[in-house]
Formats: C-alpha cells, sequence, structure tokens
C-alpha cells in the first residue's frame, strides 16, 4: 500500500516569504476577522477503527504527515500588507487523545463511565467546532477518541482556509501509508499541492485571469437576492446554526429521476438540480433564481492527490419564466451549467470581489442557497489488520440560508437528501414544509416530467387541510340580512334608547326611525327604486347618517360626496356611480343642479318633522349613556340567503338620466307621513357605494351589498356590540369604514356619536372625543393612531375595542400602548379593501415582543375566506409569500359600470363550496403564519425594488424612529430621472432638527446599504387624507436633477478623532471628497482596504479595533464613536494587564529565526554530506 510514497525526498522550506492568498482564502481571512468564530468554516471527517490500533504510531504519522504540507505549517495574518500566509519550518499537531472508556494513560484525557451514543457525537461536535487561531496555526486538529480497548474514532477537523473536504480524505490516505510504512521503516511521502510552487503559482494566476469576466457581467446584472420568506428578522451577526430535515426517495423513484437524465443526455446530478431551483422559485414567486453549486478546481493530473482549499463555487442563474414543464427545466438547468463551467475559470471570490458592492454580512454573496450532489463518502484511512468506516458527523452549522445535498450511491438505489436552513432565519415548521415541497418536486419530476411547474401544488395534504379549516367561517346571518331591516328591528325593540348623537344634539331610535322614514318617502317619490344610487352632498354629521338611513328604507344604495373633497373629483365619482338624485343640506353648489337628477335639500324634511324627528336637545352629547335602556333580543337567524330580484347586470342601477327630473323640495313637504314598507332592500341590493382609487388615477364604484355590511357587523367572533356601546363616527364617510362605525352600532342597538366633519381631525380632537363622551369602540386610522399614542399612550384605557384600520400598524407605538398601563380592552390590527367591505381580516394584538418586526393583520371574520396564491392561482405553502384573495359573503358585486375591471379582480372561487361564488383579488403580498394569522408584506403591485434588492419600506422607518430626534416619519420608493431610489420624508421631534446627512449616516451604521434613502425631505407635518391616512400624493417630489447630494450636504469633520480618521481613510482610499456621514464602502473601500485602515488606526491612534468594527459601522462618524470608546476602555485597564501591541511582530520575527535556523542546519548537512 505504501510502495508509492518511496519515491521522493521530502521537501524543506529555505526561507521565510510572505505568500498570497487566494481570492477564497482571503474571504474566509476576513470572515474568521469580522465574524463570531463559527464552525461553519470548519471541516472534519471521522473515521471508526476496529482492532488493535497503535496510537502513537498514529501520532507519529500524523507528524510526518504535517510537516510535508506547506499549509498546514501556514500561519495566516495581516502585518499591515494585507492578509498573507507564512510557512514555518515546522508545524506541531499533536494527537489529542480522549478515552472513554475509563481510566487513564499518558497522553490522554480520562472520562470513564459507559459511552453511549450520545455522548460520542457531543465530544465529536466539541472537537470539531473548537475555533482556530489563524495567526499561530497550525489549521488543521487531530482527535483519537477511545471507546473500547479495541474501537476508536479518527477525528480529522481542519479550517477551510488550508483543506477542502476531499483534502481530508488525501490526509486520511497518507496517515494511513505512513502508519503502515512505520512498521517497516521510513518511506517519503509524495509533494502535495501546496509542497509544489509551480502548482501553488498555478492557482493563483488563474484567479487573475479575466477572460471569463465578459460572461459574468452579462449574467449577473440586475442580480436579485434571494428573497426567502423568513420566520425571523435577519440578524446583523448570524450564528450560522442549522435546522436539518434528511429525506429518501425509494429506488423506484431515484432510478426514474436517472433515467429522465439519460433521456435528455443530462448529468443525473441535473434532475434534482431542478426540484431545487423549482421549489426557490415556488418559495420566492420569483422565477428567476440563482443559487451556487460546489466545483472542485482539483487539477486533473492531481485530482486524487491534490491537498489544499480547491472547493469553489459556481454560479447558476436559472431562468424558469414562460411556465416550463419540467422536462424543459431539466435542459435549461443543464444548458445553464454547461454555460458556466465554460467560463468557470474566474474564482467564486474574484466574482464577489467585483459583484457584492453591499458588503452586508448578514448574507452569503451573491448565493444565499447552494446546492450539492455527493456519493457516499468513504475514509480513506485503511490499514491492515484494522477494520475501518466512515461514521457520519452531526453537522448543525449552514454558512448560507439554504442548503440542499443530494447523496447518490454510485447511481443506484434510493436517493437520500438533506435540506439545511438557517435557524436564525426559519422556525422547524418550515423546515418540515420545505422537506415535504421538495419532495413533492423529485416525485413530480419521476412520475409526470412533462407537467408545468405551476401545475405541481407544494402545499402539503396537511397543510392544505389546516387552510380549509381556517376558511370554514360560515355562520348563518340574521334575518332580515338587511341593514335598514336590523335597524327597524331595534327601531321596535328599543325606541327610547340613544341612537345618534353629536354638538347639534341627540336622537333617539324612534325619532331618528321617523326622520329616515320622511327621507325615504320624499326619495321613493323623486323616483328612487331598488339599487338606485343617491349621493349625498353632505360632511360627515348627524344629518349625513340621518339621509344615509333615509336611502335605504327608500332601497337605495348612498354615495356619499363630502363638500370638502376637490368639486373636478366629486362630479366625477356622480358620473361614474349614475346617480338617481342627489340628497343635499340647505346650501347647494350650482355645479349639482347640472348633474340632471332631482337635488332634494334634507332641511325640508326636517322642517316638516319637526314634531317627530327633532333632536332631543341642543348642545354637546352628553357623555354619559341613556340610562335603563332596555337590552334587545337577538334577531332571528336566517336559515339560508334568498337572491332577490335584480335588474340586468350584476351591478346594474339602472340609467337615473333618461328619467323625468322631479321637483325639488316639494317632493318632501307633500309626501305622506308614516312608516315605509320593509321590502325594498335584500340581502344582494346595493347597501353603498364607495369610490377607491384606481390605477389610471380615476376612483371607481364599488357596489357593496347588504349582505356584505351584515356579515361586518352581526354574528361575529371578533368584536360584541350590543346596546351598551358608544362607537365614533370619525372616519371619512365617503369611504367604508361608515359601514362599520355608523351600521355597526344602529343595527346592534347602540349609539353613534358622530363628530363634526367640518373641523380638522387630528389628535387634540380625538383625545377631547375620547374624554368627553366616552366611546367603548372606535377605529382609527395608523397615523391617527400613531399621533394620540405619541402624545398618550394610556388615552386608549375606557375602550372595550379599539381597531386600528386602513395603514400598517406600527409595531413601537403598539407596545408603547400596550405598555403604558391603560391599554384598551381590546386593540385589534383591522384590515380589508373596500371590494370586502372593511374588514377581511382582524387581530387582536395582547401582546407584542421586542423581536417582532410587524403586527399580523389576522385571520378571517365569519362568513369570510381567504386564499394565498400563486400567479397559477395554486396555494402556496404556509410560510410562503403570496397575493390574497378573499372570498365569502363579503365581497362586493363590482365596479359599478366597468365589466372589465370588474371581471380582472372578482374571479370565480374555485373553492368555494357552491357556484357562483366570487373571490376577490386583493393585490395585497402576504403569507400565512403557522397559527393561520396573516402577515401583510405589501402590495404586489408597488413592490419596492432598488438595485435589484426588495426592500420593506418599513425596515427603514422603524430605524428612523429609534431616534429620539424623529417624531414621524414615511419612506417611499420614487423615480428620480428614470432611477428607482427611496426618499425618507421626516418630521423631526420637539425642539430638535437633525441634519438630513446626519440622518443618512445613522441609518448607513444599522442598515445595508441598499436600504439607506437617497434622499431626506424635512417636514413640519407629513400630510393626511380626510380620512387620517398619509396623503402619499401629497408628498414633495424630488427634482430631476437631484442625482447626488450636493456639496454642502457632506460634513466635514469636526472632532480630533474624525479629523484623524479622514486623513486615514483619504491616504487608503486615494480620495478627499467625502465627509464623516458617508459609508466607507460607498466611496470605493472594501475588506482588504478595511485591513489597511485597522493597521492605521492601530499604529496612528493607538487603538486596536477588530476588523468587524468597520462593517458595523461604515461611517467616519460612527467609527470615531468606537475609536473614542475604544481609548476609554483602554485606558481602564492597568498597564500591566494589557496585551502586547508587539505580539505579532514579535510572532512573525519568531518565524523568521526559526526559517534561518532551519536553512543554516540544511546548509550543514549538506556540507557535511559532501
Amino acid at each position: 500500500m505504501h510502495d508509492d510514497l518511496e519515491k521522493r525526498p521530502t521537501p524543506r522550506s529555505a526561507g521565510a516569504p510572505r505568500l498570497p492568498l487566494s481570492h477564497g482564502q482571503k474571504r474566509l481571512w476576513y470572515l474568521e476577522q469580522i465574524a463570531v468564530a463559527a464552525p461553519v468554516h470548519h471541516v472534519s471527517a471521522a473515521t471508526l477503527i476496529e482492532g488493535p490500533l497503535d496510537a502513537g504510531r498514529l501520532a507519529s504519522a500524523l507528524r510526518d504527515c504535517v510537516s510535508r504540507h506547506e499549509l498546514l505549517r501556514s500561519t495566516f495574518d495581516d502585518r499591515g500588507d494585507g492578509p498573507r500566509r507564512t510557512v514555518r519550518a515546522t508545524a506541531e499537531v499533536p494527537l489529542r487523545r480522549l478515552d472513554l472508556k475509563g481510566g487513564s494513560a499518558p497522553g490522554t484525557d480520562a472520562r470513564g463511565g459507559s459511552v453511549p451514543e450520545a455522548e460520542l457525537r457531543g465530544v465529536l461536535a466539541e472537537e470539531s467546532a473548537r475555533p482556530f487561531a489563524l495567526d499561530r496555526g497550525p489549521a488543521l486538529r487531530a482527535t483519537l477518541v477511545r471507546t473500547t480497548e479495541e474501537r476508536h474514532v479518527l477525528l480529522l477537523t481542519a479550517h477551510r482556509i488550508v483543506a477542502d473536504r476531499a483534502s481530508l480524505t488525501v490526509l486520511e490516505h497518507e496517515l494511513a501509508c505512513r502508519y503502515a510504512a512505520l512498521s517497516e521503516g521510513l518511506a517519503q511521502l509524495p509533494l502535495s499541492h501546496a509542497d509544489r510552487p509551480t502548482l501553488d503559482r498555478a492557482v493563483l494566476e488563474r484567479e487573475t485571469r479575466d477572460e471569463g469576466l465578459p460572461y459574468w457581467k452579462r449574467r449577473l446584472a440586475g442580480l436579485p437576492p434571494l428573497d426567502l420568506p423568513l420566520d425571523r428578522t435577519r440578524p446583523r451577526t448570524p450564528t450560522r446554526r442549522a435546522t436539518g430535515r434528511e429525506l429518501l426517495l425509494d429506488a423506484r423513484h431515484a432510478e426514474a429521476l436517472r433515467r429522465l437524465a439519460r433521456e435528455e443526455g443530462v448529468p443525473a446530478s441535473t434532475v434534482p438540480a431542478v426540484a431545487f431551483a423549482v421549489l426557490l422559485a415556488r418559495w420566492t414567486g420569483r422565477h428567476d433564481v440563482v443559487f451556487g453549486t460546489p466545483m472542485d478546481r482539483r487539477p486533473p493530473a492531481s485530482a486524487r492527490t491534490a491537498f489544499g482549499p480547491y472547493e469553489d463555487l459556481l454560479l447558476l442563474r436559472v431562468d424558469l419564466t414562460r411556465r416550463p414543464s419540467l422536462r424543459e427545466a431539466v435542459r435549461r438547468v443543464a444548458r445553464t451549467r454547461d454555460e458556466a463551467e465554460r467560463h468557470a475559470d474566474v474564482a467564486f471570490g474574484r466574482l464577489v470581489q467585483l459583484f457584492d458592492q453591499e458588503r452586508d454580512l448578514s448574507r452569503h454573496p451573491l448565493c444565499q442557497a447552494v446546492f450539492a450532489v455527493t456519493g457516499a463518502r468513504r475514509t480513506g484511512f485503511t490499514a491492515a489488520g484494522l477494520t475501518t468506516s466512515e461514521l457520519t458527523l452531526d453537522d448543525a452549522t449552514v454558512p448560507y440560508d439554504l442548503q440542499c445535498t443530494v447523496t447518490d450511491d454510485d447511481g443506484r438505489g434510493d436517493l437520500g437528501a438533506e435540506l439545511r436552513l438557517a435557524s436564525d432565519l426559519w422556525v422547524p415548521e418550515s423546515a418540515d414544509r420545505m422537506a415535504t415541497a421538495f419532495r413533492t418536486l423529485l416525485t413530480a419530476l419521476a412520475e409526470t416530467p412533462d407537467r408545468r411547474i405551476g401545475e405541481i401544488s407544494v402545499l402539503s395534504p396537511e397543510d392544505r387541510a389546516r387552510v380549509d379549516a381556517w376558511n370554514a367561517t360560515d355562520r348563518p346571518l340574521p334575518e332580515p340580512a338587511t341593514v335598514d331591516g336590523l335597524f327597524l328591528a331595534w327601531a321596535e325593540r328599543t325606541p327610547q334608547a340613544l341612537a345618534l348623537t353629536d354638538r347639534t344634539g341627540t336622537w333617539t331610535y324612534a325619532r331618528l326611525r321617523g326622520r329616515a322614514d320622511r327621507v325615504g318617502r320624499t326619495l321613493i317619490a323623486a323616483g328612487v327604486t331598488p339599487d338606485s344610487v343617491v349621493a349625498l352632498h353632505m360632511r360627515r354629521s348627524a344629518d349625513l347618517v340621518t339621509g344615509m338611513l333615509g336611502v335605504l328604507l327608500a332601497g337605495g344604495a348612498p354615495l356619499v360626496l363630502d363638500p370638502g373633497h376637490p368639486e373636478e373629483r366629486l362630479r366625477f365619482m356622480a358620473d361614474d356611480a349614475e346617480i338617481s338624485a342627489v340628497l343635499s343640506r340647505a346650501e347647494t353648489p350650482a355645479w349639482l343642479h347640472g348633474l340632471g337628477v332631482p337635488v332634494l335639500r334634507l332641511t325640508d324634511a326636517e322642517h316638516d318633522s319637526a314634531d317627530t324627528s327633532a333632536p332631543q336637545r341642543q348642545g354637546p352629547a352628553p357623555a354619559d349613556r341613556e340610562p335603563d335602556t332596555p337590552a334587545a333580543p337577538e334577531p332571528a337567524p336566517a336559515q339560508a340567503l334568498a337572491t332577490g330580484p335584480q335588474r340586468q347586470g350584476p351591478l346594474a342601477a339602472g340609467p337615473a338620466h333618461d328619467r323625468p327630473v322631479a321637483a325639488g323640495p316639494e317632493h318632501v313637504r307633500h309626501c305622506p307621513v308614516g312608516p315605509l314598507p320593509r321590502s325594498r332592500s335584500h340581502p344582494v341590493g346595493l347597501a353603498a357605494v364607495v369610490h377607491t382609487s384606481g390605477s389610471t388615477g380615476r376612483p371607481k364604484a364599488v357596489g357593496i351589498p347588504h349582505r356584505a355590511v351584515v356579515r361586518l357587523i352581526t354574528a361575529t367572533d371578533y368584536v360584541s356590540i350590543g346596546p351598551g356601546d358608544v362607537l365614533l363616527h370619525l372616519g371619512d364617510p365617503a369611504f367604508d369604514i361608515t359601514a362599520f362605525e355608523v351600521w355597526g352600532a344602529l343595527c346592534n342597538g347602540a349609539r353613534v356619536d358622530v363628530l363634526p366633519g367640518d373641523e380638522p381631525l387630528g389628535p387634540d380632537e380625538v383625545l377631547a372625543a375620547l374624554r368627553e363622551l366616552r366611546p367603548t369602540i372606535v377605529a382609527l386610522t395608523g397615523t391617527l393612531f400613531n399621533r394620540v399614542a405619541d402624545i398618550d399612550p394610556r388615552a386608549f384605557g375606557g375602550l372595550r375595542h379599539l381597531f386600528v384600520v386602513g395603514e400598517v400598524m406600527d409595531p413601537r407605538r403598539t407596545r408603547a400602548v400596550l405598555r403604558g398601563g391603560a391599554p384598551p380592552e381590546h386593540l385589534h390590527n383591522g384590515y380589508g379593501p373596500s371590494e370586502n367591505a372593511t374588514f377581511s381580516t382582524t387581530h387582536l394584538v395582547d401582546r407584542l415582543p421586542e423581536d417582532t418586526p410587524s403586527v399580523p393583520i389576522g385571520s378571517a371574520l365569519t362568513n369570510t375566506t381567504l386564499h394565498v396564491l400563486d400567479q397559477e392561482l395554486c396555494p402556496v405553502p404556509i410560510g410562503v409569500t403570496g397575493e390574497l384573495y378573499v372570498g365569502g359573503l363579503g365581497v362586493a358585486r363590482g365596479y359599478l359600470g366597468r365589466p372589465g375591471h370588474t371581471a380582472e379582480r372578482f374571479l370565480p372561487d374555485p373553492f368555494a363550496s357552491g357556484p357562483g361564488a366570487l373571490m376577490y383579488r386583493t393585490g395585497d403580498l402576504v403569507r400565512r403564519l403557522p397559527d393561520g394569522a396573516l402577515d401583510f408584506l405589501g402590495r404586489a403591485d408597488q413592490q419596492v425594488k432598488i438595485r435589484g434588492y426588495r426592500i420593506e419600506p418599513g425596515e427603514v422607518e422603524a430605524a428612523l424612529l429609534d431616534r429620539d430626534d424623529v417624531r414621524e416619519c414615511v419612506v417611499r420608493a420614487v423615480d428620480v430621472a428614470g432611477d428607482r431610489r427611496l426618499v425618507a420624508y421626516v418630521v423631526p421631534g420637539p425642539g430638535r432638527r437633525p441634519s438630513p446627512p446626519e440622518l443618512l449616516g445613522g441609518l448607513r451604521d444599522r442598515l445595508p446599504s441598499h436600504m439607506v434613502p437617497g434622499h431626506v425631505v424635512m417636514l413640519d407635518e407629513l400630510p393626511t387624507t380626510p380620512s387620517g391616512k398619509i396623503d402619499g400624493q401629497a408628498l414633495p417630489g424630488i427634482a430631476e436633477g437631484a442625482g447626488d447630494p450636493p456639496d454642502g450636504d457632506t460634513v466635514p469633520p469636526r472632532t480630533a478623532t474624525e479629523r484623524a480618521l479622514w486623513e486615514i481613510w483619504a491616504d487608503a482610499l486615494r480620495v478627499r471628497s467625502f465627509g464623516v456621514h458617508d459609508s466607507f464602502f460607498l466611496i470605493g473601500g472594501h475588506s482588504l482596504l478595511a485591513s489597511v485602515v485597522r493597521t492605521s488606526v492601530r499604529e496612528r491612534l493607538g487603538v486596536a479595533l477588530p476588523l468587524r468594527t468597520l462593517f458595523d459601522v461604515p461611517t467616519l462618524a460612527g467609527l470615531a464613536v468606537e475609536v473614542e470608546r475604544a481609548a476609554d476602555e483602554a485606558a481602564a485597564v492597568p498597564v500591566s494587564a494589557r496585551p502586547d501591541d508587539g505580539s505579532e511582530q514579535l510572532d512573525g520575527l519568531v518565524a523568521e529565526l526559526e526559517r534561518l535556523a532551519e536553512s543554516r542546519r540544511a546548509e550543514g548537512r549538506a556540507g557535511g554530506s559532501a
């Protein structure tokens, strides 16, 4: 076995040069300096040895092998010239001997006791994870663990800077050869890779060649990061711990995969790689995915014997667009790999240096997922008289977000696979789901390779059952299932209960009914028929509520035209909805009379019915509840929803413009008095028309049926409203929140207090209403909630239910309210489009941990279904991003007069139990959490992408709001001269005025560069809409000439430390046009220059900083703070306790002396032999 080793003399080192590192070695060295030491950069191999092993002989063999490998005798450090490798003449790698059998022997650590499998694996894991000191060396460790008298485990662990996995097999083989040879006399080992200078130079020379760069520049242009949906916020410093899942594909399916590869003429590894690519596409929702795959760069002539870090990553960017079949995907992946291999002369480290400008240490550069195929590993250590076998180690680390390893043993039998996910990012349940989906895709490749990739469901049967259970929300609606019918039922049961108040007075249910009846009769006399749209030109007030109720009693659908909105928009809304009449107050603008429909004045109805509908008293509404209000019985539930008569078309309200125009106030004065019939409304008839923003800039009229509103406010499981409740009506009456605020009260025997609509509504007005009116149920937009919480987080303490609606709920303000000592009894995050009647989901927020980045939007209301689908309308797995489609009774009838738009957004519901059901495509991206609640991720058509990165503006806003000098902010993506940029709009804190450069510098110290806005706009207040939301259209734009911040924004150094650092940066970067808030990496810095800066800081300022500091705080201002902190800490340490600053230079001097002595000894031996 060892005859082939007796061929060449052992090479000798003849000097102590500082040797350059490969790109891969440099990257590993930098990672060791800037990150917590992690075993993810270690490679280990374990061999189970049974038989009479001579441990002393094995230790001698190890010593001889190490002496013949330069890499194993090398140290790695930076002495101001960048990271380099120094080769020592000798290096000691002792064979550490651990005795788990019991008893102690020289050179062993006795642990005693029995040796269960768990203990052995624990010892091996501990040994594999022990860190290396690269500046001291060696980067190899050997451990021999004895478990019985003739049973040992040999563990070899190396740092990847000197060896890859195949190199350990080479070393095991050399150890076995040397072990056998020592019993028969010395034998010389052949030269290793590192001992052959010609090979070493060839590797480095190859890395400097750029022939393949044009290909990679084209291939990696616009490369997006792999945005896999995460369960946890990505930490700035990953732990690299992994959650692994293994699966086994039986021999029949494995052979089918191999047969598919043979049919297509591609390597067998291509087919499982397709399953991995499709998995990434389905998990990210993208069909342009990139992943890495290991490749061996060993020279072909020494492929079996070369020792060193030859393993590299090959990038594969796979195009899965145009809905290919699995078979076509196999061909695409094969072509992609062939092209990449033809240009593989460019090392991965070189690509990182050229294309990874972000320097984001929280994720692997260029690719965050890796796919590998390997055969069953066999140990290289075999010796006569010993039985040896490979022992699989428990590796709980992963250097990537996701790693998939497929094991195919000699192309026959079963196919094994392991998925390893970063534990920092995912919970174990996500690993289970991903492994199940990967098995599904492998099975589909084996059984149905001609199916399109989008047709394969990756939602497991178990999760499908969970989704079905979450969507089992059917519940009978009350009878009658109309808004006006429910109001009339309460008016009959509790006629003297207070129903409505505003600043002009109060109305009982009986008086409100009488007044609304009179309005309804007037409208009927004016020609209003069921499903007619009646415009109400009024601000938020008790009059408006009365008018809306009168419209419903007449069978019509109210459309609110708020006089505070622009006339042009109101004209469009009236024309678009084809209104049948207008109900207004005493003063009506001239343009209303030009609409060609009756214009009726509500004041005339008031005058004619003063005896029955006048308010009880004038002045502000009382703060106390009406005493002795009788409780109303629950309305009887309906057994089924009948379908009432409709005019032609799903939304046809009937043209109003061709009817005779009735006279105005006369209809009010001469209409008969008495209750209206109760049969004019129907559950599927229109209860409201609201306008929602359209993609063309024109609003679209949404037709909301009665049953959608009834499903919102009755027989619910998210809120209980009854006669003792008081709801505030403070939302914009032209929007769908009115259905909850007004009808939620009047259809449940409660009271609605209306805040005046002719005055500004801000946090002070809300606080006053909470104090004076003492409501029990309130809904606020996210902006109003935030502003009130900033003033007094205890202000909501008297509420039973508080709903935050219309905007993303801010976690920081939410925590402040929950922890302020007086939170509302129930705090809800409410979500829903107008097309689904106000709320589709709600989430009860009773706690919000600090590490929770967002507030879920929650679960479905009763009679509501939620479907998270991909582009093929297939359900996505739990935890995966998809577009939200909502179904059930809350779905609107569509867009009035827009059948094309209706068909695009209101689709047949394939998941409904009965025919004819529709689901609404919201355009919102969400994902399901493990408990079924939804997490809102943003708009599908307004995804914020900067330089290929998908960005969540809320993260940037949260970083700004963490500052004491920022009160409010909003971050938006805007187009400036054709370039998509982030802009932060900031309202400073009281008495504070941070400058834009100061804000940007702080963000650069906290966020990756692609998340730092290009511009900051300081505002006194954020503009809001009448409904209280942030008005994005009112935010100021950015001029086209605003390409780069002006020179005036460059802040010069202000302190002695900043000035010293500025000079160090200027010397290293060879630039002088930068300020204290500029990022080191955005003005030309990179890892090598960071090392130069660190050395200069130590030499010029006498402060030793970890290299990572510059990555954590890349601005000069931030670095100055760290330098001063480190100097203060060093000053507090006694001189005798400080480390020797010259330790690195001393190590280098010792190494030089060792080489000189060895050289002299070699010269002496040579002279003696002569």
